[in-house]
Formats: structure tokens, C-alpha cells, sequence
């Protein structure tokens, strides 16, 4: 049983005393058991490691103020809040620091100021606590929308047509100057951290109609792409038959786990492998 499987069983058999207290009898060992059996019942994703963060400029500008967060490739921000109005007792206020994965979410902390970022699709949730001293007394809190990538190409905008079919497994072309040069360029990312590495996309991509939160490229088997997408297994499957057409390449539902681990990913975790017929025909 993991530690966090443990703290849940702890946690459900607290609960569970204080009731079985008040009868003159009560069975330690079927506590136990129900105990266990609803911590193993619990999603096994809830503990997963952090969501991947896409650097670029975030908007969370409301019809009072006008909020930036800027993430750096290397995870330092920079968040700017000014309210509207006509100049004069404009209240505004500014902050900036390093992001740290902490339990699934990004976390700044400094003195008794926190910040929490949530990454989601094509946006953040941001929520700020006791930072008024420090970043000033005006509200941060709320979803941030992705208006330019790292790269400065705007979030959903001038969507690049090629890299949107190859990343619906329309002839799928796995050289340097194929979809890793796309990837490089939509990313803002270096060409040495295209393959085997988790790549966020700007906002506008999909597979199938469905979002696609990341991809990662590997060289593993003649080579594939998998794509993380917002969606079940049912939900991929109905993809997968929506975007199937004559192609060199092939899409697939798998689970991470059951080919290929995939760092900081739930095994189970359904996704969409991409690769050409030859190399899923063995033909390398």
C-alpha cells in the first residue's frame, strides 16, 4: 500500500470509530477491511505528479482590472494586476518569483505569501494567499487564459495547418525537419528537448475534437507520437474513428503502462499513440 493510500485507510478509520464507539461491541477487523477497501477505491491519479505547465503569457483580465501572469521556460513569473479607470487612485500591484511542482499544482512561496497555479487546458487557475504586503492589495485570484506561448505566437491564433494534421496522425513524419521542427517552433522549445520529452501546446490544437493538453516524441520502436488529450478511453476511440483516413501513419487508443512508461503519468492513463503503419507492422 503507498503512503498515500496509507493517510486515506488512517483517515477512514478515524471516521469510522467514533460511530462504531457508541455499540457495546463493534468489529475492528471488518473496520479495518471497509477502511482499506475504500482507499483502494480511491482514484489512483489523485496522487499523480504535477501537471505540465506551459510557459507564455497568461490574461486574466476581468471589466475591472487588467491581470498579466508571465511564466518563463524555466518556471520563474512575473504577475501584474492594475485596475481600470481614469488615472488617478488606481489601485494596482505586482509580484514575481520561482514555481515549484508541489502535489499535483505549481507552487511560490515566500514568507507567509502562497501562490498556487493549476495548470488546465489553455489556461491556469491562480490563487493567491495572505500576499496582499507583499505583491499588494488587489485581487489575483482566477483563471488566467494562455494569450501568447513562450515563443510569442498568439494562444489559438495562425494555428499552424501542418502540424495540426500531423498531430491527427495524417501522415505522420517522424524526420528532423517533420513534426519535431513543427513542435520546436509551436513550443518555443530547443530542438535538443523535442524527443522524449513532455511538451505543452498552445492553445487551439485538438485530436479529434478533443483538446490536446501535451505530446511527447519518442524514438522508442521506429519511432511514435503520443498525445494527451482531454477525454476517456470512449471518448479517444470515438476520435480515433472520426479522424481515420488513408494515411502512411496509424492512430491507436493505449494506456501508459501497457507499452511505454511515461514519467510522472498514472498507469492507465488512456492516450493516443501515433506511429506509421510500417513501423506498427514491426517494419523498422
Amino acid at each position: 500500500m503507498t503512503l498515500s493510500n496509507r493517510k486515506r485507510f488512517a483517515a477512514a478509520l478515524l471516521a469510522a470509530l467514533p460511530l462504531a464507539a457508541h455499540a457495546e461491541t463493534f468489529d475492528l477487523g471488518a473496520i479495518l477491511k471497509d477502511g482499506i477497501k475504500k482507499a483502494l477505491q480511491k482514484d489512483p491519479a489523485a496522487d499523480g505528479a504535477t501537471a505540465l505547465l506551459a510557459p507564455g503569457v497568461y490574461d486574466g483580465s476581468d471589466k475591472q482590472f487588467e491581470r498579466t501572469l508571465t511564466i518563463r521556460p524555466n518556471g520563474k513569473f512575473e504577475l501584474e494586476v492594475m485596475q481600470k479607470g481614469k488615472p488617478g487612485q488606481l489601485r494596482s500591484g505586482s509580484g514575481s518569483g520561482q514555481l515549484q511542482a508541489n502535489g499535483g499544482q505549481w507552487r511560490y512561496s515566500e514568507g507567509i505569501c502562497t501562490m498556487s497555479v493549476v495548470p488546465q487546458t489553455a489556461s491556469v487557475q491562480l490563487q493567491l494567499d495572505r500576499c496582499a504586503s507583499a505583491f499588494g492589495d488587489v485581487p489575483f485570484d482566477g483563471q488566467y487564459r494562455l494569450a501568447k506561448t513562450a515563443g510569442g505566437a498568439q494562444a489559438g491564433a495562425g494555428k499552424n495547418k501542418a502540424l495540426a494534421a500531423q498531430l491527427n496522425c495524417h501522415n505522420l513524419n517522424l524526420s528532423e525537419n517533420g513534426i519535431a521542427k513543427l513542435l520546436a517552433s509551436a513550443t518555443g522549445s530547443a530542438p535538443n528537448q523535442i524527443w522524449e520529452h513532455e511538451l505543452a501546446l498552445p492553445g487551439g490544437y485538438d485530436y479529434g475534437g478533443l483538446p490536446i493538453r501535451s505530446v511527447q516524441l519518442s524514438e522508442v520502436d521506429g519511432g511514435f507520437l503520443a498525445l494527451f488529450v482531454d477525454g476517456d478511453a470512449a471518448a479517444i476511440k470515438a476520435a480515433i474513428k472520426k479522424t481515420q483516413r488513408k494515411s502512411s501513419s496509424a492512430s491507436m487508443l493505449s494506456k501508459v503502462g501497457e507499452s511505454y512508461p511515461f514519467p510522472g503519468k498514472p498507469n492507465g492513463l488512456p492516450y493516443v499513440q501515433c506511429r506509421s503503419k510500417m513501423a506498427q507492422n514491426g517494419l523498422y
